[in-house]
């Protein structure tokens, strides 16, 4: 055989976490940043608050004939299957809502004190999410250290741009 049997193909993941099929587990770094996100020409724009201010007219039709608009929040997370620092934008309401119960439950609280793992199901047309909280623990120095070089600024996304330098975040694709 021309390679060797302990070769490692690199995955291509950038600065965004990709929800995959089964397990996602996440530990929460930052504080939840919310808005709105429209699409057009296949790229997203993106406002703060709690009130929509993108008009129907400034955006494509999504798959559904319905105009491109999502509620959305993202948040800085350790990413325990790429091992690295990345961001998770949601917009699925089956997933925030039982966030949101987590951090107003007295017992589990604030979101970053513990690890949360979503699970993503699909089943044809139909894709499910349940939300997991592990029990509660320190950060490892690994997650720290990376955490504070990372240098991530959510509020980027809100001027158009990514959160992370480009060349610290990104990873060269195969062709």
């Amino acid at each position: 055989m021309a390679l060797p049997k302990d070769i490692k193909i690199p995955k291509s993941s950038g600065q965004f976490a990709k929800l995959q099929d089964g397990a996602n587990k996440y530990r929460i770094l930052s504080d939840v940043i919310y808005g709105w996100e429209g699409w057009k020409d296949n790229k997203p724009f993106r406002h703060e608050g709690e009130v929509c201010k993108i008009k129907n007219d400034q955006v494509d039709l999504n798959q559904n004939g319905r105009p491109n608009i999502n509620y959305f929040w993202a948040m800085v997370v350790w990413n325990y299957s790429e091992k690295k620092v990345q961001v998770l934008q949601l917009t699925q309401k089956t997933i925030m809502s039982p966030l949101y119960d987590l951090e107003q439950n007295e017992d589990w609280g604030d979101l970053k004190g513990y690890d949360i793992t979503i699970n993503r199901k699909k089943e044809g047309d139909k894709t499910t999410y349940t939300v997991a909280p592990s029990p509660h623990k320190p950060l490892t120095e690994e997650i720290q250290t990376a955490y504070k070089e990372s240098d991530v600024k959510l509020e980027k996304l809100f001027e158009g741009e990514y959160p992370m330098d480009e060349e610290e975040s990104e990873d060269i694709p195969f062709e």
